[in-house]
């Protein structure tokens, strides 16, 4: 359900809270929610959804891109099965390493220069990206562009949030939250389109293939996105709560005038309340902003870890992070690892009949490994790598996989009102342990789509309805260190299975899929003895 439709502008009476005076008989200004609803609702926010959809696709391009041109790749950059899961796993080492500076710099900068030179860098990594002429200049790039994009990530949808009164906040953070995740769709048609083409620009030892126009491609929407929010102000919100109301003034004006099409001047809100957040002092009647060292924020943050590691919530929150490990471990490995799993299927499997999912990838990795060990053994004797164009099918595939995440994502907020979020967690985590088995002896390529399709379309929504279950598990005082957590360590899941899967590659197929099938089931297993709904903290 997205936003609300065009409103009219109310013209909000001083009478109430903006009449009142303060101890001093002097008049009280507007608080927040009345001088953003005086602004109404209309072109301002629209043009504002099209500038952060775009942008906000980087984070799904950043962390899915790399799988998309492994298949075309392998020769070029001579990969490895392990540098191939390096690759998919790098960009989640630079989000975890950055998540504390980005968290600093949030609150001392504000939102707007995170959101707008986050995307900026970012856009620009992934299309100088397209550049790389090694492994380990395209790892490079891909851990630097993990370690930008964790800052707009976190920061995009409170700067959008807070353009908003508090009553359309959800509704609008859900819709936008669907639009942006609808870039993984994107990511698998544009690698559709450009990906199999037979491009190839070669100046000496210099070379462009398709596979690195898709790379320089992927950041484009970031950058445009990046220069249409160029034009909008800082969030206001974050301005009152920095003492600098007069620039909020002004911003509360122009959104006012751009949704009504009226005077500037005809804005009915005239003074603002004091909202400053505590670090502020008030001295001769001027606002002056204590900002926090970085140290500080380092001891603050511990400050409110502290609680979650001791007493009653201390075992709440291992199980939660246990639980959101297994999951997104078994989840996104899966997920970036398909393209490639798909692409063995359609070169290697071509000729084979009743031959299950699990003998064509054996068959695959144990002639890698084997050409591995004979240029090893020889090392002069270069072998030839075979540049094979990736048939459609495979981004075909992807892009219905990647629709059935968002799918089962939005049909689990759909029914979590009819259905507990920790049965539909439940049911999620289930369906994949019985996907995965599945998908060890499928025999044809349409069953092991759905079978992978449904072990990451539900395991997808599991871990976000795990989220939801952790709001409800903290009190209000520790939810937001206690879901930055869980994410942090999940992510850490993330980067551990695509490193990992390669070696269990090795010792077969069965073995690293029933290993990702065994996550998922610890998951429904763990997910069994989280509190009732009766039992957790308000």
């Amino acid at each position: 359900m997205g936003p609300r439709v065009d409103q009219p502008v109310q013209s909000i009476e001083l009478g109430s809270s903006a009449k009142q005076t303060d101890g001093n008989g002097e008049a009280k200004g507007a608080n927040f929610e009345e001088a953003i609803a005086a602004t109404g609702y209309g072109k301002f926010h629209y043009l504002l959804y099209l500038a952060i959809i775009p942008a906000s696709w980087s984070s799904a391009f950043d962390t899915s891109t790399t799988s998309m041109i492994i298949p075309a790749s392998e020769c070029d950059l001579n990969l490895s099965l392990f540098q191939k899961g390096i690759l998919n796993a790098i960009v989640y080492a630079g989000m975890v390493s950055s998540a504390l500076v980005w968290g600093f710099m949030a609150d001392a900068f504000g939102r707007k220069p995170i959101v707008f030179y986050g995307y900026l860098i970012d856009g620009l990594l992934n299309v100088l990206s397209g550049l790389s002429q090694s492994f380990y200049v395209l790892a490079t790039f891909k851990f630097l562009s993990g370690f930008v994009i964790s800052g707009p990530y976190a920061s995009v949808l409170t700067y959008c949030a807070e353009f908003h009164c508090t009553k359309d906040r959800p509704r609008v953070t859900m819709f936008v939250g669907i639009l942006i995740a609808a870039g993984t769709i994107i990511g698998s048609v544009l690698a559709l389109v450009i990906i199999p083409q037979d491009w190839s620009f070669v100046y000496g030892n210099f070379y462009i293939r398709s596979w690195q126009i898709y790379l320089a491609v992927s950041g484009l929407p970031t950058l445009v996105g990046t220069l249409l929010l160029g034009f909008f102000p800082e969030s206001p919100k974050f301005l009152m709560s920095q003492g600098r109301n007069d620039e909020a003034l002004k911003i509360f004006r122009t959104i006012y005038s751009v949704n009504s099409g009226e005077s500037k001047e005809n804005y009915p809100i005239r003074l603002l309340e004091n909202e400053t957040a505590s670090g502020c002092a008030l001295e001769s009647n001027q606002i002056v902003l204590k900002h926090r060292s970085l140290k500080a924020c380092v001891h603050e943050g511990m400050m409110q870890m502290k609680p979650l590691f001791i007493g009653s919530y201390f075992p709440r929150l291992m199980l939660v992070i246990t639980i959101q490990f297994c999951g997104m471990l078994s989840n996104n490995t899966i997920r970036l690892w398909q393209p490639q799993l798909f692409a063995i299927l359609g070169q290697d499997g071509e000729n084979s009949t009743d031959v299950s999912f699990c003998d064509i990838i054996d068959q695959s990795t144990f002639s890698q490994l084997d050409q591995n060990i004979t240029e090893n053994i020889n090392a002069t004797q270069s072998l030839t790598c075979i540049r094979k164009t990736v048939d459609n099918s495979v981004y075909t595939n992807t892009i219905i996989i990647s629709a059935s995440a968002l799918f089962f994502t939005f049909l689990g907020g759909a029914l979590v009102n009819l259905i507990s979020n920790k049965h539909l967690m439940l049911i999620g985590y289930f369906v994949s342990v019985a996907s995965a088995i599945v998908l060890n002896w499928s025999e044809s390529v349409m069953l092991t789509l759905i079978s992978i399709s449904l072990f990451v379309g539900c395991s997808s929504a599991s871990v976000v309805l795990l989220i939801s279950i952790v709001v409800n598990l903290f009190p209000t005082t520790m939810r937001t260190m206690a879901v930055s957590l869980t994410m942090m360590v999940g992510r850490i899941g993330c980067l551990l299975g695509n490193i990992l899967f390669p070696v269990f590659l090795e010792y077969g197929c069965i073995v690293a899929i029933l290993t990702l099938a065994g996550l998922s089931l610890a998951s429904f297993v763990l997910g069994l003895i989280i509190p009732r709904a009766k039992d957790n903290v308000k």
